[in-house]
């Protein structure tokens, strides 16, 4: 049972699993490369200071990479 009084919400919006869209304002990646969301990880933050998820993993669907980023950085197709 949790007792800090945060809960696991964010403020962010994060895309639906299976969305299509791409990684932009990352001068590493390239904002042309599609990926697919497919996880979200239980917790981005140890407790106290977790106030959510906010991170995604995608799928590039060019090479099949996975990674994670920030969902502010991804824009939907």
């Amino acid at each position: 049972m949790l007792t800090n009084k945060r809960q696991n919400v964010h403020r962010s919006k994060l895309p639906a699993p299976g969305t299509i869209g791409c990684i932009v304002g990352l001068p590493t990646i390239n904002p042309h490369r599609k990926c697919i969301v497919v996880a979200y990880p239980l917790c981005d933050n140890v407790r106290p200071y977790s106030i959510g998820i906010h991170t995604m993993f995608v799928r590039f669907l060019d090479n099949g990479e996975v990674a994670r980023f920030s969902g502010m950085w991804f824009e939907e197709h």
